[in-house]
């Protein structure tokens, strides 16, 4: 599991934050995840969002921003030993890839393909992290404004052979935005909304796969609920997540 060191000014070490759930916010207010005592941390400075391999920090609007390895970001896919600066502080961002519990019981196939996942994670060239939020039945777009220098978060499935050409797309089924799309054309899609559902769909050559992240029930396809294993999306698929319906199509 990934975690945090923690510096004072002085380089002093002052403990560690492991990177044990999807969201660590971060600031100095005392109902954050990670409390900065100092007034040169904005109440609410920064967030952390983990998925399996990936780690990424997002500003949020803070009055002295956030640097990594001195240079101010909006966003950042966190790499191994990559120094974060939040106000007078230094955080060190120590990667250790993601592992299925021993505790949890699977089919030997179905941890075989996550354990291959997990090594293959750290294979993979480089990519650039598309994030789509949907709310209130509205897509939104939110590009970050660095490229990730690492692997894409890894299908946890072996891919099939294609009989499909072109690229994945969403289109918006309900609500205001309905008829919107959107192309599937980098490494992650993040859908949902957090705290309620969330789910990533992820592209591994021209398979596209729906996986679940959190959320107290599963995305469904075609009205079933994919369950905890990365799922195949095939053309023109219905997916639910989040209360949000959207078709998934090649082109």
């Amino acid at each position: 599991m990934s975690r945090l060191l923690i510096f004072d000014a002085n380089g002093n070490p002052l403990g560690e934050r492991l990177l044990d759930r999807e969201r660590i916010r971060i600031g100095r207010r005392l109902d954050n995840d990670l409390v900065l005592d100092d007034l040169s941390v904005s109440n609410e400075h920064a967030l952390i969002i983990t998925i399996r391999n990936d780690s990424f920090i997002q500003d949020l609007n803070s009055m002295n921003g956030v640097r990594v390895n001195g240079r101010l970001i909006r966003h950042h896919h966190l790499q191994a030993d990559d120094e974060v600066t939040i106000g007078s502080f230094t955080l060190r961002y120590l990667h250790e890839p993601w592992t299925e519990p021993a505790s949890v019981w699977l089919p030997p196939e179905t941890r075989a393909q996550k354990e291959a996942a997990v090594r293959a994670a750290t294979a993979g060239e480089g990519q650039t992290l598309f994030h789509l939020e949907v709310e209130g039945g509205e897509a939104s777009e939110v590009l970050p404004d660095t490229e990730i220098l690492g692997s894409p978060t890894a299908s946890l499935a072996p891919t099939p052979p294609s009989t499909v050409q072109g690229t994945g797309h969403l289109r918006l089924l309900a609500g205001p935005g309905a008829g919107r799309e959107t192309a599937l054309t980098r490494a992650v899609t993040t859908l949902g909304k957090p705290g309620i559902q969330t789910a990533v769909i992820s592209r591994r050559g021209s398979a596209y796969y729906l996986s679940f992240v959190e959320g107290d029930t599963y995305p469904q396809v075609n009205g079933m609920e994919i369950g905890a294993t990365p799922h195949l999306l095939n053309d023109h698929d219905i997916l639910d997540v989040a209360g949000t319906r959207l078709e998934f199509f090649y082109r």
